[in-house]
């Protein structure tokens, strides 16, 4: 007889234990509130320290209100009790006027796992509109409100960035084409400029005789073959010019006829001699401008 009422008590202990289970304790941190107002919601539970308890999770329906954000805190333990509990943050969109909500715990048994609420509690909802006449009244307003003007800043960045990549790409198809017409074009201005400028003095010497005009247009010749070769022509003796042309005979010839012109002062006594070395200069740069624009081309051409 003793055995069967040990069995009995051993079969009923687990549902009395079930049933001593307390009831968490579940806040508002307010009573009222508006709509979509964050609202805090406070769950605490304390059981045996046995006890696995289980606390609502994002994935719970907490309608009527919508879960923000949650916190939970450790488990604390004293004299055999523990404590667990969480913070829902919620807000609410619907109008009634009084909301509640229960939130219950979860105790894990070793089959079975029962579910305890806690005791349900109030918030009370702001009511904005308290009365809803009907037809709702329309307000009209036909005035036009000053609206700030705004640089569409995107919309610079974007053209400025299609036409760096435009540039970017005609530059890599025809930038060497571009550098080699812009070449051509400084070489014909530089040589238009200087037929002017040494016409003039050759013009002004074959009238006057000054030896002045006569080393300008010299002195100019230099300095246009010292940009068209690259080479510092200005500053070579007359030697090292006709050695830098590989001993070309015109240019040895002209030389020589004006530097006598210059520094022996004798063009009075052969100014057709010296007119005709002008002449013979002159040629000779035309010539080797030709010759630049010459291998400008073929340049252009072999790329």
């Amino acid at each position: 007889m003793r055995k069967h009422i040990l069995f009995l008590f051993l079969c009923l202990l687990p549902a009395l234990a079930w049933g001593q289970i307390p009831k968490p304790e579940g806040t508002f941190a307010h009573d009222t509130a508006r709509i979509g107002e964050l609202l805090q919601y406070t769950l605490v539970h304390r059981h045996p320290v046995a006890q696995e308890v289980i606390l609502p999770s994002e994935q719970y329906d907490f309608a009527p209100f919508e879960l923000v954000r949650k916190a939970y805190f450790p488990t604390s333990t004293k004299a055999g009790i523990s404590t667990d509990s969480a913070i829902y943050t919620l807000r609410t969109f619907e109008t009634a006027p009084l909301q509640q909500l229960a939130l219950p715990i979860y105790v894990l048994g070793q089959r079975d796992t029962q579910t305890v609420f806690a005791a349900a509690d109030t918030v009370v909802v702001a009511q904005l509109v308290t009365e809803v006449r009907e037809p709702l009244p329309v307000r009209e307003e036909t005035t036009l409100a000053a609206v700030e003007e705004r640089f569409n800043w995107p919309l610079l960045i974007l053209w400025i960035t299609a036409t760096a990549l435009f540039l970017a790409l005609v530059w890599l198809i025809f930038g060497q084409a571009i550098q080699s017409k812009y070449r051509l074009y400084r070489l014909r201005k530089d040589h238009v400029y200087f037929a002017s400028r040494y016409n003039s003095h050759e013009d002004r010497f074959k009238k006057t005789g000054s030896p002045q005009s006569l080393e300008k247009a010299v002195s100019l010749w230099k300095n246009y073959l010292t940009k068209l070769e690259k080479s510092a022509i200005n500053s070579f003796t007359t030697k090292e010019i006709v050695e830098f042309y590989e001993n070309d005979e015109e240019v040895n010839t002209a030389l020589r006829i004006c530097d006598k012109a210059i520094y022996g002062n004798l063009q009075t006594e052969a100014e057709g001699e010296t007119n005709l070395a002008l002449g013979m200069l002159r040629r000779f740069a035309k010539s080797r401008h030709k010759t630049q624009r010459e291998i400008i081309r073929n340049a252009k051409n072999t790329r």
